[in-house]
């Protein structure tokens, strides 16, 4: 049964953020600011958010967020940059930090709390459709887009009970609920992958243990460090903490001694210091002429750094715009393997993928393949660990670049393919669980996405939407 519609503005208001001045901002703090760039599809990203004051925070108490609040970014760009579309709407979750809602976000409140469900409210601004009128109606340049209280209350919205909006919030939050499960497993799969690449190759936490083991001397300037790990193994055998000890044939393969190296200091005996370009290969990208239509909108995806993941979710699986083989075979673009890293070398210089399936990429990534025997996950690693020391030595004065000569100019101490396919080894059934979890999430999407329209609308009834978000989950 199809719905009769109104305006949002029957159900609620539009509260402004706060106008919090440059002066009020801190570097660090527990009461962080949300900004536009902090709503983003969905969710709120708490990373790079400004801080108030404890007093501050007090008195502006009225813009505190909440579990359940729905923020809309009412500043932002226009279609020709749809990943910072004016308009994106995030809801806040539980267990997420208290924060204060800055000017240019706005908060939809209810008028009465029974009138309609606020998360089906969520869902209705989130619609391709809801988007596509707010961006429509913005006003303002395409660079610097614009919606007032007054559009985002003058969207269409369908009458219907409150029961009813409900349930159907109800049948989309359990699907968003399951991917926002699957993205807490993953950061906690990747810190543990990244944890262990630090342990061996950053902090030579195996050789510091096989030195203890055998009496060797540790060197005074890491005497820190095998104190630490001294402590540490002390509180294991006691049962005071619980960290998982290295197999004898894993701990074989890291030496018990150090050596000393005018380059680099103390790196393990038998270790080498080497360029990052000596471990790695680079491919460069391309882009199929724009103007040639039978070059674009195929089957193969073609990356660029709007399809960057977040780093805990590591791998790419799919890309925003796809090209033809007519496209690659006329461009300099090349069909990349799984396992492949791409780095961003252009703009947004440092963003980071694991090729997930084949795809092409542009001529502002690089694609990082190993050397020889130099596994995948260790190059994946490598290059994130160093992504700062790239972006200190980049080029550019309009935009910062990575070059091939960056490559050479980072030295890092090396072991041999053993310890770095051995790392792989058992870091691989992580990557491999993450990589399940993303494909879980994108058929989650994918469902949710079919069956959000035509709940809103009324087309498709609450009992066979629930059966079909039952099948999906399970």
């Amino acid at each position: 049964m199809a719905y009769s519609f109104t305006e949002l503005g029957e159900y609620v208001k539009v509260q402004g953020g706060f106008a919090y001045k440059s002066k009020d901002f801190q570097e660090t703090g527990g009461n962080p600011v949300l900004k536009i760039k902090n709503v983003r599809f969905g969710n709120v990203n708490y990373s790079e958010t400004a801080y108030i004051s404890d007093e501050l925070a007090h008195q502006t108490k009225d813009w505190e967020t909440r579990e359940g609040d729905v923020l809309i970014s009412m500043t932002g760009s226009g279609p020709n940059a749809p990943q910072s579309l004016v308009g994106r709407v995030a809801r806040v979750w539980g267990n997420e930090p208290t924060a204060y809602i800055n000017q240019r976000v706005g908060r939809i409140k209810l008028k009465k709390e029974l009138d309609i469900d606020l998360d089906f409210l969520f869902y209705l601004l989130s619609m391709p459709k809801s988007q596509e009128f707010l961006v429509s109606n913005s006003s303002g340049s395409a660079n610097q887009a614009n919606i007032s209280s007054k559009i985002i209350e003058s969207l269409p919205c369908p009458v219907v009970e409150y029961e009813v909006s409900k349930k159907i919030a109800i049948i989309l939050r359990s699907i968003d609920e399951k991917i926002r499960l699957n993205r807490q497993i993953n950061a906690t799969l990747e810190q543990m992958a990244q944890a262990l690449f630090k342990s061996w190759f950053v902090d030579f936490d195996p050789v510091i243990d096989n030195a203890l083991d055998t009496g060797n001397p540790i060197p005074a300037a890491l005497a820190a460090k095998g104190e630490q790990r001294k402590q540490l193994r002390e509180a294991v055998a006691k049962g005071e903490a619980e960290v998982p000890t290295l197999p004898d044939d894993i701990r074989s393969l890291f030496p018990s001694e150090f050596e000393f190296t005018e380059e680099m200091g103390w790196i393990p005996k038998g270790w080498s210091i080497q360029a990052i370009d000596e471990l790695i290969q680079l491919t460069g990208g391309g882009t199929p002429k724009t103007t040639i239509d039978k070059y674009w909108n195929g089957d193969i995806p073609w990356f660029s750094v709007v399809d960057a993941p977040s780093e805990t979710d590591v791998f790419v699986v799919d890309t925003e715009k796809h090209v033809t083989q007519a496209g690659i075979d006329n461009s300099s673009t090349k069909i990349l393997r799984p396992g492949t890293t791409i780095i961003s070398a252009r703009g947004t210089v440092g963003k980071c993928a694991l090729v997930a399936a084949p795809m092409t990429m542009n001529q502002s990534c690089y694609a990082v393949n190993g050397r020889g025997e130099y596994s995948d996950e260790f190059v994946y690693y490598l290059i994130r660990y160093q992504v700062s020391g790239l972006q200190q030595r980049s080029h550019g004065s309009v935009f910062s670049t990575i070059t091939r000569d960056t490559f050479k100019s980072i030295r890092v101490p090396a072991s041999n393919s053993k310890v770095t396919n051995k790392y792989s080894a058992v870091v691989k059934p992580l990557f491999d669980k993450i990589l399940s979890n993303l494909r879980c999430s994108r058929e989650l999407e994918m469902t949710r996405d079919t069956l959000l329209p035509k709940l809103i609308s009324g087309e498709l009834q609450i009992p066979e939407a629930e059966k079909l978000a039952a099948e999906a989950l399970n």
